[in-house]
């Protein structure tokens, strides 16, 4: 049933939607891609600008007063400059030795992860999501002046992650109006190839029957159709054969029954000029019947 269906449906219509589904299915891989290189560059670029903060503060704390100097710094942010980055120095005792002002506030120690000796940032890192705000999260053990120390530093990633939704929302658009566009495409690019299959039929119904010696000449239609023009060649040649014998058919029957039809009427209207004996009708009786069993004939050889 369903393959029925299939087959009933117009080609334009099956040729509408699977160049729709086509392009559909290229723009929404092609995007997909870009998308995915466009997140992923930027994600890398994060961490690349998170490696290097990371390594700006170890260098830091190699100083001898290690802890001041990243003390002092974190201090010294002008009031009102968003902070892009949130570092906190944890001392041996689990007490916090520094960080950013109203850190605490915002990220608590417990939600980072736990602190790691050799640092992989596509691995170590944890996301964390508070007020509208991403922060991407990393730990790592430090020793400062002969004392173990974790340091924790939080990466605000929030411009990157509306970037990410907005970007993501744009490709969504330009996949629709890719599709609607494919859609308006198609529907011109098949009118346009099918037309020779109008211009066809056209010339099709141009043929009648007191006009069968017509062709419509494979040679002036495009290659895919030369054999369907070059079939209805054939069957316009059988048709007027056809015709052709029929037609002689039936003048030949019609000579062959208008001799004793005209034989039948001519003595029935020379028996009809006076009265005749009941011999002679009944002789002209039997000379039509001799002419209806030619008749008879006639029309049993034909």
């Amino acid at each position: 049933m369903s393959s029925n269906r299939s087959e009933a449906r117009s080609i334009a219509t099956q040729l509408v939607l699977l160049f729709t589904l086509c392009a559909t299915l290229l723009l929404s891989c092609g995007l997909g891609v870009f998308y995915w290189i466009v997140v992923r560059h930027a994600f890398e670029e994060d961490n690349a600008v998170l490696a290097d903060k990371l390594a700006a503060i170890r260098g830091d704390l190699k100083q001898s007063d290690g802890i001041a100097t990243v003390d002092r710094e974190l201090k010294n942010r002008r009031a009102g400059e968003p902070a892009v980055y949130w570092v906190r120095i944890v001392d041996p005792a689990g007490s916090v030795a520094t960080e950013t002002p109203e850190m605490n506030r915002l990220l608590p120690p417990n939600i980072f992860p736990p602190p790691q000796t050799s640092i992989s940032l596509s691995r170590s890192t944890k996301d964390y999501q508070k007020n509208a705000k991403l922060f991407s999260l990393v730990a790592t053990n430090e020793t400062v002046a002969g004392q173990p120390y974790v340091l924790q530093v939080a990466q605000d990633r929030s411009a990157d992650e509306r970037f990410r939704k907005q970007f993501g929302a744009l490709l969504a658009l330009v996949l629709g109006l890719g599709v609607i566009a494919s859609g308006l495409i198609s529907v011109t690019v098949t009118r346009r190839g099918l037309r020779p299959l109008t211009k066809m039929r056209r010339a099709l119904e141009r043929v009648q029957p007191a006009h069968l010696s017509e062709r419509i000449e494979p040679a002036r239609w495009p290659l895919e159709l030369r054999p369907l023009a070059a079939s209805f060649d054939d069957m316009l040649g059988r048709l007027e054969d056809s015709f052709t014998r029929l037609s002689q058919f039936s003048a030949d029957l019609a000579h062959e029954l208008r001799t004793p039809i005209g034989n039948m009427r001519g003595a029935s209207e020379v028996a009809l000029t006076r009265n005749r004996s009941t011999a002679d009708y009944q002789a002209l009786l039997v000379s039509n019947i001799e002419e209806c069993d030619r008749v008879s004939r006639t029309s049993d050889c034909q």
